[in-house]
Parts: C-alpha cells; structure tokens; sequence
C-alpha cells in the first residue's frame, strides 16, 4: 500500500513538473537566431500583469549576427534581466529583484513569438514531433501545445504583422501588441517605443 502511495506521488510530481515545464515554455524550441529581418534592435515598454501584481518594465530586445537578447530594466533603470541565444545556447542573467513569477524562457520565447516571421516558427515546428504550434488568425497569434492554447498574441491594427512579424509601421503607430496566457494569470502589453538598425 505504501509502496502505491509512494509511486503515486512520484508520478503527481512528474506530472506537475511537465506541465511548469510547458505552461513557461521551458520545452519550446526557439526559432533561429538569423532571419531575413536581421539586424536591429527595439525599445519596448511592458506592462506586465500576473494575477494582482503590476509590473511596469522597459526591454530592449535585440538580433544582432551573435544571436538574440533581451533585456529587462526597472522604472529606475536597473538591469533585472539579461537573457542571449547563440544557437541552441542561452545564457542568463537574473536580478534577485525579478519576480519569481516571470520565467525567463517565457520572456524571451514570446518576444520571439510576436517579432519572428511566422514562416520562421512553422518551419520549426512543422514536424510537430514537440507537440508545439504556431497558428494565426487575421490578427492573432496563437501558440498551442497538444492542440491547447498557451498564449496568445493580439496585433490589433496590423494584421499583416501576423505574417511577418513586427513591422516599422507596427512601430511608427505606437501600436500594443497584447500577449496573453492561457494557463496562467499573465498578460503582457508590447508598445515598441523605438526601432533602428544595426
């Protein structure tokens, strides 16, 4: 009997392990570094909602020829996270001061999700052997894992952003893209305060 109870607990971690895994895209593959939009670098202010708590964060999301970053700074200007992908590699830095709440992973694969081509995401996911999928609507993104929405990304007056990925004329109007997830109580506001090449 204990024996039983023992592997029934066991297999409730693994399974709540898993879903943490999924529901902060831990397991998602990342489009590569290079696309045909390469190089520049965005100024965004977030405003990000988790459950009760309101967090109001500027990023400067990057793709250089080295890869990808994003970085996170407080209203007062202090770095709470630096984030770089090269290749299959990521490297991390997190301030203490960054809410537990906000995975990483999650930050950088959703800024990822509302930049990237959409060509770039279905060429990765298309063998579906990861369980993830890229779909959209006329002005949506929506991100699934197993058929089950996870976030969604709402473009507002630039549909044909859906297609592409953010486009200057996204920025020039000073538009917010809304992410939303769909398993948890969060919800980022995008609004792109500047745009320049590099």
């Amino acid at each position: 009997m204990i024996r039983l109870w023992v592997i029934a607990v066991f297999s409730l971690l693994i399974s709540s392990c898993a879903t943490r895994q999924v529901q902060t895209l831990a397991n998602l593959p990342l489009p590569a570094d290079q696309s045909a939009n390469c190089c520049w670098q965005a100024l965004q202010k977030l405003d990000i909602t988790y459950g009760a708590q309101h967090f109001q964060l500027t990023g400067v999301l990057a793709q250089a020829k080295s890869g990808v970053s994003l970085v996170l700074l407080d209203p007062f200007g202090r770095r709470l996270l630096s984030i770089s992908k090269q290749g299959d590699l990521i490297n991390t830095y997190r301030s203490p001061e960054l809410p537990a709440e906000l995975p990483e992973r999650f930050l950088l694969a959703s800024s990822m999700m509302v930049w990237w081509p959409l060509t770039d995401w279905q060429a990765l996911l298309a063998p579906a052997k990861s369980g993830w999928a890229l779909d959209a609507t006329e002005d949506s993104r929506v991100l699934s894992y197993r058929g089950q929405p996870m976030i969604s990304a709402h473009y507002g007056k630039a549909p044909v952003s859906v297609q592409n990925g953010m486009t200057l004329k996204t920025v020039a109007n000073q538009e917010t893209i809304v992410l939303q997830h769909q398993r948890q109580p969060m919800a980022i506001s995008i609004t792109t305060q500047n745009w320049e090449p590099l």
